[in-house]
């Protein structure tokens, strides 16, 4: 009898068991290193087209993702590792190309394609400018993308990455420079979360239980080379619900991966007070 009861027991419990399993995979998919793109499909003649196949394909890596617009014309394809995409819709007689399209992590790019008869060669674009809208609609979140383009070429007095963040709103430095001195929206410097791919990597947990290098200002704390950061975005108020674990910057930085092509770098950094500028007061001797 008391067997009996306690299987009941245990099998009244299972499906919350498996509902707080499922709840924990969703927060960990959550918190990646993707971007995502919507947008609307419509032909020459500025009709919406339901039933479009939409396909992103990855520049870099040839990797491709497929969704299929609804009855209003949309579309959206979410979890793009964020890279450069050509995005290609067809139906039936009709077609369009787009090329060049920049994704960027936890960001959501939008792109309306217009469709016209496939056997057009007009209905392949090409997009040369980088120029990036500076307001984005999809989400109410505060905060700025550093792409590839402004993390080789800006200049950094140090090369420290950490430097970068402060090109989002809201941030200020209050000493250094360096992460631990970077407050974002007036919050403390302890409440700077960092992510690498989708990782949690502000500090290194211990067995105390505590962290290690979570909660000082050291210029140690995840120093990542310019030469293995793609691009990284920094988010600095009304985060996204994935988001939980700070109050202050939320740092998400994707690392360089393969691609289809051989590629390689080669760069040195020289610091030398013989090639710095005499001040005001040396010039009045």
């Amino acid at each position: 009898m008391l067997h009996q009861i306690s299987r009941a027991g245990f099998l009244k419990y299972v499906p919350l068991v498996l509902s707080a399993f499922l709840l924990v995979q969703v927060v960990a998919f959550a918190q990646s290193d993707t971007g995502s793109l919507s947008g609307t499909v419509k032909d020459q003649n500025g009709a919406i087209v339901p039933g479009a196949t939409v396909t992103a394909k990855n520049q870099r890596t040839g990797e491709e993702r497929t969704a299929t617009t609804n009855a209003d014309g949309t579309f959206s394809i979410r979890a793009l590792k964020a890279s450069a995409y050509t995005v290609t819709a067809t139906n039936t007689g009709l077609g369009a190309t787009v090329k060049d399209i920049e994704v960027n992590v936890g960001r959501e790019t939008s792109l309306n394609i217009g469709m016209k008869l496939a056997d057009l060669t007009a209905a392949t674009v090409n997009i040369i400018s980088s120029e990036k809208a500076t307001v984005t609609t999809g989400s109410a979140t505060m905060g700025a993308n550093v792409n590839p383009r402004e993390v080789e070429g800006l200049p950094i007095n140090g090369r420290q990455l950490s430097q970068l963040y402060l090109q989002a709103p809201g941030a200020m430095n209050s000493g250094s420079g360096t992460y631990g001195d970077i407050r974002f929206s007036g919050r403390a410097t302890e409440q700077n979360i960092i992510r690498y791919d989708g990782i949690e990597g502000t500090a290194i947990i211990d067995t105390n239980p505590g962290n290690l290098n979570g909660e000082i200002p050291t210029p140690f704390r995840l120093q990542s080379s310019l030469e293995n950061v793609q691009e990284f975005r920094v988010d600095s108020s009304n985060f996204p619900a994935e988001f939980g674990t700070g109050t202050g910057g939320q740092i998400s930085l994707v690392t360089k991966s393969g691609g289809n092509k051989f590629h390689g770098s080669l760069f040195e950094y020289l610091r030398n007070y013989k090639l710095d500028a005499a001040n005001f007061f040396d010039n009045n001797i």
